[in-house]
């Protein structure tokens, strides 16, 4: 028995239900109110805890131990159940959403496109993209930073992994689509209508990806990017992905490449604006290293650490994915507790990155807990930015590597500041990615 396997089997869990619940929605109100405080206080009731949105019951491990047993399981805690299919009418059958059964065959037949060598080539489309960005603005510009940073981050996507541009226009497109078809997918989930953009933004997105696939297959397909490697692709026997499963794909890395490093940007932005030694110790480090003010490049990563480290607790506080939801394929224990076949499992970076028995003052903006010497003490599964086990992330390295390159380049040239008016630091409600509900910066001129 392996030390953990001993440790689970002689430790007590809290088991608790939430309080709290109103009839017929559960805490959907809570949990639409405001996710963020919802969620943050989970771990304050137990180490596996038990929440109703509207009929459906979801138990929520917190404890480490009980993160890494539905983690590391993906074939007994699997994606699946009522409330995923309604995510997948959007996202199709992708490496995100798909179930155990078809993780492992995406999974293998992508793996080769996020090599470091290829990594490498991407981080230079990042890096002429990030230039851009830092480019376009005036001293003492307002920026609405959300949607400048979905629309670098899209173009940087669009182009490194699937060799096209990705001017405003189709950004704008996509992201809109995707708002509404999710915001429409979650509405549904909470027992609200849809909304009358629900259908049209779904079949604007699917229309729009379909227009990109096509484009590339009848296109040149000797390059270098992902979706030349997708189309190229060969199973074991020798199957090449459908056109269904190459689209699924695309839908998949066009959210995940987007949005998630959008918001994580975002994000970081505004805490440096609230933690002014912070950025100065950033842009003291910036200055060391990229003289003049020049854009970071993928050899400048190793040569930015804090940056880096200001990166990932950012990503703690306020992780993009914040909610994974798994399925029971058969009876398990966990916790003490027996779950039948068809339990469902809500696994949330959110609780376990503001659970203070895993990470002291969790509140605390602190990079430097991330210090190696620091971040070995801290507990293996209670860190899941980009999730864990065999289903974290296969862009990991790729989306730590563009925001890094994004964040150094703008902060090489700009001071953000907040910009007047009210602030309002909630996140948006009803959104699958968890990003402000607004966030307008000044930048002044280094």
């Amino acid at each position: 028995m392996s030390s953990s396997a001993r440790d689970a089997a002689t430790t007590t869990y809290i088991r608790a239900g939430v309080p709290g619940a109103v009839p017929v929605l559960g805490h959907l109100p809570a949990l639409v109110r405001d996710p963020a405080a919802f969620l943050g206080g989970l771990s304050g009731f137990g180490d596996l805890v038990e929440v109703r949105l509207g009929p459906n019951r979801l138990v929520v491990p917190c404890h480490p131990e009980l993160l890494r047993q539905v983690y590391a399981d993906d074939r007994t805690f699997d994606k699946g159940g009522p409330i995923y299919q309604r995510f997948r009418r959007v996202l199709g059958n992708g490496l995100a959403t798909c179930a155990h059964a078809d993780h492992r065959r995406q999974r293998r037949m992508l793996q080769p496109e996020f090599r470091p060598e290829r990594l490498a080539g991407y981080a230079a489309v990042m890096t002429r993209e990030a230039e851009q960005l830092a480019g376009s603005w005036r001293h003492g510009e307002v920026v609405e930073v959300f949607p400048a940073c979905y629309r670098f981050t899209l173009r940087v996507v669009a182009r490194s992994l699937l060799g096209t541009e990705a001017p405003d226009a189709l950004a704008d497109r996509l992201q809109h689509a995707f708002e509404t078809a999710f915001a429409g997918a979650l509405r549904r989930v909470m027992l609200l209508p849809a909304g009358p953009g629900y259908r049209l933004a779904v079949r604007t997105l699917r229309r729009t990806v379909a227009e990109l696939v096509r484009d590339r297959r009848t296109g040149d397909h000797s390059g270098e990017d992902l979706l030349a490697g997708l189309l190229a692709a060969r199973d074991e026997d020798g199957t090449a992905l459908s056109d269904a499963e190459v689209h699924d794909q695309v839908v998949t890395l066009l959210l995940a490449g987007s949005e998630t490093t959008a918001s994580q940007i975002c994000w970081t932005l505004r805490l440096l604006t609230r933690h002014p030694q912070v950025l100065s110790a950033v842009q003291a480090e910036l200055d060391a290293v990229l003289t003049g003010g020049r854009a970071a490049h993928w050899a400048d990563l190793p040569l930015l650490p804090y940056t880096a480290r200001v990166l990932t607790e950012a990503l703690r506080l306020h992780p993009p994915g914040w909610v994974l939801l798994r399925i029971c394929t058969r009876e398990a224990e966990l916790g003490g507790r027996t779950l039948p076949r068809g339990s469902q499992v809500l696994l949330s970076p959110y609780v376990a990155h503001h659970n203070p028995r895993i990470f002291a003052d969790p509140g605390r903006f602190d990079p430097d807990r991330w210090l190696p010497e620091r971040a070995a003490a801290l507990p293996r599964w209670g860190f899941a930015g980009f999730a864990n086990g065999p289903r974290q992330c296969l862009g990991a390295d790729y989306a730590r590597a563009e925001a890094v390159i994004a964040l150094a380049t703008v902060l090489a040239r700009w001071r953000p500041v907040s910009a007047p008016g009210p602030v309002d630091d909630r996140p948006a409600r009803l959104t699958t990615v968890l990003r402000p509900h607004r966030l307008r910066l000044r930048m002044l001129r280094r």
